[in-house]
């Protein structure tokens, strides 16, 4: 069931599609092509809490909002149309843009790295620094024998405190006995 009516009347023919709106509000997310604008097929498509919008259709979909005064809906609907032109006009611009930029890098491929030589040099010297700090060496077996090693350190401390009042024991009984 579409529109069975044509009109040049811009106030007359958003009239006719907030009726139709109102109509298909309560059949959530269907489209029901009611006519053609602009080329494109025109369809109403009704969303939640009971609202709907108008989608122009090609081969892409493009919604826009019904609003609520029936001016307003075909301002909506003419400015969707009119948009066609200025992105197309973009992506003409971009697709242009797009081609230069690649012209350009396709010179840049498989040329020599300007930089190279500079690039070789510093990485032998980052080498040799992390050499002279031994950064590329694990540091936790390090940890663990500073820990064994202070744990020596006590150890020989204990065994010299011992030695040591041995000895003066030792002595004091040299020294009692003469």
């Amino acid at each position: 069931m579409g529109f069975a009516c044509r009109s040049d009347n811009r106030g007359v023919a958003g009239e006719l599609l907030l009726r139709r709106a109102e109509k298909t509000k309560h059949r959530f997310s269907e489209d029901i092509r009611i006519g053609r604008f602009a080329g494109f097929d025109l369809s109403i498509r009704s969303g939640f809490n009971n609202t709907a919008a108008l989608v122009l259709r090609g081969q892409n979909g493009y919604s826009t909002r019904i609003t609520d005064t029936a001016l307003g809906t075909i301002r909506s609907l003419e400015s969707v149309a009119q948009g066609f032109e200025e992105r197309a006009a973009r992506l003409e611009a971009d697709i242009r843009d797009s081609q230069k930029r690649a012209t350009e890098l396709e010179a840049k491929v498989g040329a020599p790295f300007e930089k190279e030589e500079r690039y070789h040099h510093l990485a032998r010297r980052q080498s040799e620094i992390e050499e002279q700090l031994d950064l590329t060496k694990n540091q936790a077996p390090n940890q663990l024998e500073a820990v064994a090693e202070k744990d020596n350190d006590e150890k020989n401390s204990q065994q010299q405190n011992q030695a040591q009042a041995k000895a003066n024991r030792q002595t004091r009984k040299a020294a009692v006995c003469v």
